[in-house]
């Protein structure tokens, strides 16, 4: 007998196991044991989404779509074996803190093409999943990213079925998103004679070592490089962004490594692009998915042209500004693909203003900044389909803004226009934690009757 059943006997008093006292976990009254939540789930944010999932999915919708939950009745989502499937998406002689991140979030960023490129202040696909599914978004239908920056939005909608509409006003950031998205549907077969032919593709890609490429049509006209083994112009286009993606990838990596060129680093890069595309390719014929489509419009989200109510739901996440440089961060790429990088910051939501001390150039920075996102909400409003919801994902370091929280702006822009806040679920930033702690998730609805 333990002491403490020696002493309760003494008193007269029966000890009581936990077990015995029936205690349970606070989420047996949430949802019920047949659905299990995947075991990295460990901010309450999450917690809301999968229990918001829950009340607006059937079991079916939870198992084929669901982003939280590891099974429904014995049945695995597709979203856990997507992710059982994922290849490792760092090389062998890594960091063991970079290999334990990106092994502890495989369910929430690492999977099909989100891996990919490595991309600053990014959503967590894992959480855009979840958030499409409780603004009621089924297939077929169309949801709307107007800062779409690497594409993620876009990625989650393709593999969930849904149709997709991209608009960023970045080159680089297009052709990321349908490097990302075409490969999700691409033919395979051929990967492993590509792998083993790296050094060939990279001459192949020597037009972008001699100058920059000026978008549309990267390779158009081109022809065969001289000593070129292999043909970029013959692959199809989706594969041809998916490579100058993957040497991309390189430029910028040899940019942050010392005695390593682009040459040296694209034969591991371009390893791990085609094992995660043909892991997913093998998840998504085995799980039979139906992809949606993905259209990547490079423009202004303060100038939509879209149709009225055309659209079935909105999700974005504002340009994290003024705490990361976005243009600078992908000076590399984009001076390659031939953009004039300083007229492109010119046009970029957050990075607009001067001022001739610091207080000035936050204050001049912030009046261009609402002004262009009160700008865009009413476009959403405009293009939003009535009862609908428009998602932003905002977070803001007030030692940056001069003490402005963006999210309490926005949110009272939205009451100003007619599309009212709903919802506001906050999450814990993890991976930029040096510039802010938090962002926010704010859910406006669109009323049934509106006058825009």
């Amino acid at each position: 007998m333990s002491s403490v059943n020696r002493a309760s006997a003494q008193l007269g008093v029966r000890y009581v196991t936990a077990r015995e006292a029936g205690f349970k976990s606070i989420l047996d009254d949430l949802i019920p044991k047949s659905h299990v939540l995947l075991a990295q789930i460990n901010q309450i944010y999450e917690l809301e989404l999968a229990y918001n999932e829950y009340r607006c999915l059937t079991d079916d919708e939870l198992v084929a779509r669901g982003a939280y939950f590891r099974s429904v009745s014995g049945v695995e989502t597709n979203h856990l074996r997507i992710c059982l499937n994922t290849p490792d998406q760092v090389n062998a002689t890594a960091m063991k803190s970079r290999k334990d991140f990106f092994a502890a979030n495989v369910f929430a960023v690492g999977y099909a093409t989100h891996g990919l490129f490595p991309y600053r202040g990014k959503f967590h696909p894992q959480m855009v999943k979840a958030v499409m599914n409780v603004m009621g978004l089924k297939p077929g239908q169309t949801v709307l990213d107007p800062m779409a920056g690497c594409g993620t939005t876009a990625i989650e909608a393709t593999i969930m079925g849904i149709n997709s509409i991209a608009v960023e006003l970045s080159p680089f950031a297009c052709l990321m998103t349908r490097a990302k998205v075409g490969a999700l549907d691409l033919d395979c077969r051929n990967f492993d004679a590509l792998r083993y032919r790296a050094d060939d593709l990279f001459r192949a890609l020597a037009p972008l070592e001699e100058g920059p490429i000026h978008q549309p049509g990267l390779f158009a006209g081109l022809g065969r490089p001289r000593g070129a083994q292999v043909n970029i112009t013959e692959m199809p286009p989706a594969l041809q962004e998916l490579l100058t993606l993957c040497y991309l990838d390189a430029v910028g990596y040899a940019a942050r490594r010392k005695n390593k060129s682009p040459r040296d680093l694209f034969p591991d890069l371009l390893s791990r692009y085609l094992a995660a595309v043909k892991a997913f390719s093998e998840s998504s014929e085995a799980l039979e998915l139906t992809l949606g489509h993905a259209e990547v419009i490079c423009g202004d989200a303060c100038k939509l042209d879209l149709p009225d109510g055309s659209i079935d739901g909105i999700l974005f996440s504002p340009p994290y500004s003024f705490a990361i440089d976005y243009v600078e961060n992908d000076r590399p790429q984009l001076q390659r693909l031939g953009v004039n990088v300083d007229e492109l910051k010119c046009g970029m939501v957050g990075l607009v203003g001067t001022g001739r001390s610091r207080e000035e150039l936050i204050q001049s920075r912030l009046r261009h900044y609402f002004s262009d996102m009160e700008s865009i909400m009413r476009h959403c409003l405009r293009v939003l389909k009535p009862g609908r919801y428009c998602v932003v994902v905002i977070g803001s370091n007030t030692n940056q803004t001069g003490g402005v929280a963006l999210e309490q702006v926005l949110t009272e822009t939205g009451k100003k226009i007619g599309m009212p806040l709903e919802l506001q679920i906050s999450r814990e930033i993890e991976g930029i934690r040096n510039t802010m702690r938090d962002e926010f998730l704010l859910f406006f609805r669109k009323p049934n009757s509106v006058e825009t």
